[in-house]
Parts: structure tokens; sequence; C-alpha cells
């Protein structure tokens, strides 16, 4: 009964700030906040999450905006990344994308459903929490992150390593069909290198060209079908995603050739059991690999040498974290959730892949509709997620304080 009426009270305070809520994923969508381009957002957010009565607001040395409201000694920390991929043409849309159109109570706009939307009703969460008298309850913590488009986990990490104490648990908050997702694929970029020796094209008999000896190697990656399986996950891929020639002019025979590969981990293979199942298909062409380095700077300068190796992450059905999100599921919606697991990458790859805190994902919106040009999200999946993203920290608060003994 306790937790109809408060249902009822947390439907009635959304319903009531509909409008309000739309306007302010309207004027953050018409920021421009492409990947390392955040700053004008972030800046606004803080403001607004000020204005908002948050307990603790921060921008950290990568340029994240983390806010906390409550105080409650469970800490659920929410991950929603404010970066987007590039608006692309008003034409392709039909409209300026970052002019957001309203229409059926729907919105669209580059950044609706990734990860705008969700960010959102992240945002709402957090008011509601303390409005609704909840915050003596749980820490709410509110990650909007940066730069996840381009190398996911990496900025997360930055915030990670600069705090003094670590979540109870992680709700990341990207679209997934309105579904709790309990795990996803990991991944790594290999980079492997052929040598060979340069020579002017019309003297080639005195070298010897290195994309030609990449060939078997490009070959066998293309046709490998024996990446370790999940039960839940599935199984890994490797993929070849660019080959770069180190040639100083189009008439001269490359002396060295980078074969770049997408591997998507299902099992959790550690980094060193990637590179051992290339061994046979590096020698083909004698080439040498090694987990690829990305160099990030923030736009606030930070600048973070990251290794490009993520596991995969997954939480047992069982796992209260999960119990929890279904249960808030189920009484926000009056369905039963489906459970399932994401198809593409998210910053939990380092949250509870590397971390290994307990994390669940949820977002608003078709999954399928990132990154296109017909981003759209109706209103009532944003309200009805914020109301999710409440009862998901709080009811996992509440399960927290019943395992934990009394002193």
């Amino acid at each position: 009964m306790e937790n109809q009426v408060l249902i009822q009270k947390l439907k009635h305070y959304m319903q009531k700030r509909e409008q309000e809520m739309v306007e302010f994923l309207a004027s953050l969508v018409r920021i421009k906040s492409i990947t390392y381009e955040e700053g004008a957002a972030i800046a606004w957010l803080r403001t607004k999450l000020e204005e908002f009565g948050y307990d603790e607001v921060l921008v950290d040395q990568a340029g994240n905006c983390l806010a906390r409201m409550g105080s409650g000694n469970t800490r659920v920390l929410a991950d929603a990344h404010i970066d987007t991929v590039d608006p692309g043409d008003p034409l392709d849309w039909g409209f300026n994308p970052l002019e957001p159109r309203i229409v059926n109570q729907s919105i669209s706009g580059r950044g609706v459903v990734d990860d705008k939307g969700p960010l959102t009703a992240l945002v709402f969460a957090g008011r509601a929490i303390k409005d609704l008298g909840l915050d003596t309850e749980v820490s709410f913590y509110l990650s909007a992150s940066i730069s996840e488009e381009d190398v996911e986990g990496s900025c997360v990490k930055a915030m990670m390593d600069q705090l003094s104490w670590r979540p109870d648990a992680i709700i990341i908050a990207e679209s997934s069909d309105n579904h709790i997702i309990r795990g996803h694929k990991g991944r790594a970029l290999i980079r492997m290198e052929v040598k060979g020796k340069a020579a002017h094209a019309s003297e080639a008999q005195m070298g010897e060209n290195a994309l030609i000896k990449a060939i078997p190697l490009i070959q066998a990656l293309d046709s490998y079908d024996e990446c370790p399986s999940d039960d839940f996950l599935g199984k890994g891929t490797l993929e070849v995603t660019k080959v770069i020639c180190d040639t100083p002019s189009l008439n001269t025979i490359p002396g060295k050739v980078t074969v770049i590969a997408d591997r998507r981990i299902s099992a959790g293979e550690t980094k060193q059991e990637l590179l051992t199942e290339l061994q046979t298909m590096l020698k083909l062409s004698n080439a040498t690999a090694s987990i690829d380095m990305e160099n990030v700077t923030t736009y606030t300068g930070y600048t973070i040498n990251q290794e490009d190796y993520f596991p995969s992450w997954v939480l047992q059905e069982t796992h209260p974290l999960i119990v929890c999100a279904k249960e808030a599921f189920l009484q926000v919606t009056t369905k039963p959730p489906i459970v399932t697991k994401w198809n593409f990458c998210t910053n939990a790859t380092y949250l509870c892949g590397i971390t290994g805190i307990p994390s669940v994902g949820f977002g608003p919106g078709d999954h399928s509709l990132c990154h296109s040009d017909h981003e759209i999200l109706s209103f009532e999946e944003l309200i009805t997620a914020s109301q999710i993203y409440t009862m998901i920290a709080l009811l996992f608060a509440r399960h927290q304080v019943k395992i934990t003994p009394k002193d």
C-alpha cells in the first residue's frame, strides 16, 4: 500500500512537470554538444541543476558534470552522456535537428534518444527524490558524462578516479526500447602491423609491398569465426575496420601497413587471450599485434591515454539491482518488464565491466534511431522513464537497508 501511494504521488509529480521536462530537453538539444565540444552544454546543465536545488553540483577536471541529490547511506550513480554525434544535414531531417520539432506529443532532434532524453529523465528523477521527501533514503548521483560517442568508458573512468567514494549501484541511462538491460558485450580495438620495404612504384622490385603482404592476414581475420561465446551475450566477433598504408606518395609501395580490427568481447576474455587467438593469423603475414591506445583530449584540455580494451559485463537476473529494476518497471507501468541485453557498447564497459560495480541499463526510446536522422521520443516515454529511474534508486536503497544489520 505504501508503494502504491508513492507511485501515485510520483506519477502526479511527473505529469505536472511534463511540459517543463520537454522544454528542458528541447533547450538541451539546442546546445550543440558533439564529442569534445560539450563545454556549453555542461555549463548550461550545471546552472540548471543548481537552480533545481541539487545538494551538490560540480564539474570535474575532465569536464563531466556530477551532481548529488539526497543524503541516504546507499549511493546510486546514474550516468547519461551529454555528447552527441554530428547533427547531420537538415535536408535529411526535414528540419534543423538543433531546433527540435514537437508534434503529436513527441519531440524530434539530435540527441533526444541518444542520450539527452535519458539524461533529462534522470535530472527530473533527482528532483522528485528531493521534492517527495525521499532524499533521506538514498544518495542519488547524476553523472552527465562526456565523450562517450568516441571512446566510451574513458571519461567516466576519469570521473571515477577522482571520487573518494564508491557507488553501491549504477544505472546506465541509454535507450533500451524501455527494456531492463543486464549486460552487453565488451570491445577492444586491435592494431596489427605488417612491415615491408618502401620503394618507388616504377622500381617495385627493389622493395616489398606491405599491403600485398597483409592480404593473407586480412582474409584470415575476415573469415575467422571461432570467438568464444557466452550463453546470454552470444558469440564474440572480429571484424577488420581500417587499413592504413604508411607511404609518402601514391607512387610509392607501402613499407608498412597497419590493420585495425574491432573485437567484440562476449565471454570476458583478457587482453592476453585476445592477442593469443590471433597468433596463427599473424604468422601468415609476419605481423605483430597490440591493443590500440586512444589519446583523448577533452574540451577542458584534460588528456587521457586510454587502452582500447573494455570487457563485457553481465548481472544475473536474480541480482537485487535487477530485481529492483523489474519491480520499479512493474509498479510504474503495471506491465511485466522484458529483461534483455544491449547489442552495442556503453559506458557500462568501464562502470561495470572493469569496476565490477553492479549496474543496470534502462532508457526511453527506440535504440535503432540512435545516430539516425529520425531521432524521436514521446512525452509519455520520457516521463515514464523518469518515474522508473526514481523507483530503481529508491527500491535498491530500501533493499540495502533491509540486508544491512543494525549496530
